[in-house]
């Protein structure tokens, strides 16, 4: 008997949707391919909910106390089956304008209302700084963002699949904290002191993401991760755009060894990229973990045209499946179609709302 009440268990699929996760795991085998189209639309004024009651008009540094959960985690939807969208689950995620983990790691957050986006500044001027601190998670954002996952699960009545939040990787989170300039010196002139510094940031990223997990219902006995794909276990989206001023050798050297760290947390792990940074992706298809590679098609000229990038696209499914997520037109996907092998291919679409 099927149920969607995350407090009986977790999230159980009609047969439609048992049907897309066996197309799910076997997409996590290469053994098929998954296409979408996604609404998306620009981005605008940021929308930022107070504990007073009013919405943000101007820009301000944020504190957990002043976000109103209630209104970020809307209304309460009634029992249905989980949605779907293509060959997605549709999924929802805690608030993801704010850098959860940053702040949790004690970064001032700046949300700025007209820019459309929360800014962290970093800390920590030098090494000294970063010991000195007492190294304690700041409970007020860690609290907030447990509080509002437990929300989002009972409010969804089954009818989307809750994901972890937006989580950056070691190499975003060191310049973040560090800033660009002591995190790229540090390779060179603190290289015990930076390795400690991701250690312990990694550690920290696991911590929140499985904080997240214990609240998430699962679907199926398995997770849906934030690109709306299921797995029968647990998952993890993370990143490293930061390795985009960092050598292909710095990064396989320093990150790629916290990245796979992150993804051995869970049973499967997806790491997202930008298409005009891909420069990482050799070191990647060199390790076991992560095992799904994420694209997301910037806009020329800050990244080649999309279908420039067939060759690297078929070069990540020699080894691992690829979501290739980003603005395309009908025409393009075609090409893909064409193109790629089916055989571990996810494509989605995103396109201006009809």
């Amino acid at each position: 008997m099927e149920t969607n009440d995350p407090t009986a268990g977790g999230v159980y699929l009609d047969d439609d949707g048992r049907i897309l996760a066996e197309r799910h795991r076997r997409w996590w085998a290469r053994e098929g391919g998954l296409m979408a189209w996604v609404s998306h639309s620009s981005l605008g004024e940021l929308w930022l909910p107070l504990s007073d009651g009013t919405l943000a008009t101007q820009d301000l540094d944020l504190t957990p106390d002043m976000l109103d959960l209630e209104r970020l985690a809307g209304d309460q939807l009634e029992p249905g089956p989980l949605e779907r969208n293509g060959d997605q689950f549709v999924t929802v995620t805690p608030y993801t304008r704010v850098p959860w983990v940053e702040a949790i790691l004690g970064c001032p957050v700046r949300a700025t209302i007209q820019g459309g986006s929360m800014r962290t500044r970093s800390f920590v001027a030098d090494w000294d700084a970063w010991h000195a601190r007492d190294g304690r998670l700041h409970e007020g954002w860690f609290d907030a963002l447990k509080q509002l996952t437990v929300m989002l699960a009972e409010r969804g009545a089954g009818r989307y699949a809750v994901a972890q939040t937006l989580m950056r990787g070691a190499s975003d989170l060191a310049e973040a904290i560090l800033g660009p300039e002591l995190m790229c010196l540090s390779m060179y002139d603190h290289p015990r002191a930076l390795r400690g510094f991701l250690e312990t940031v990694t550690e920290a990223f696991v911590t929140i993401l499985n904080a997240q997990l214990k609240r998430i219902p699962r679907v199926q006995g398995g997770y849906v991760n934030p690109f709306g794909i299921w797995a029968p276990g647990t998952v993890v989206r993370t990143q490293c755009d930061a390795s985009a001023f960092l050598s292909p050798a710095q990064y396989k050297e320093w990150f790629l060894p916290y990245d796979e760290r992150i993804s051995e947390a869970v049973g499967y792990a997806t790491i997202h990229l930008h298409s005009g940074s891909l420069h990482t992706v050799p070191a990647l298809l060199e390790v076991e973990r992560p095992q799904a590679i994420q694209v997301t098609l910037d806009p020329e000229p800050s990244a080649p045209p999309t279908l420039s990038l067939i060759p690297t696209f078929r070069r990540i499914l020699e080894a691992k499946p690829v979501i290739i997520d980003g603005p395309l037109t009908a025409e393009e996907v075609h090409v893909l179609e064409q193109e790629l092998p089916v055989d571990g291919r996810c494509i989605l679409a995103r396109h201006e709302p009809w």
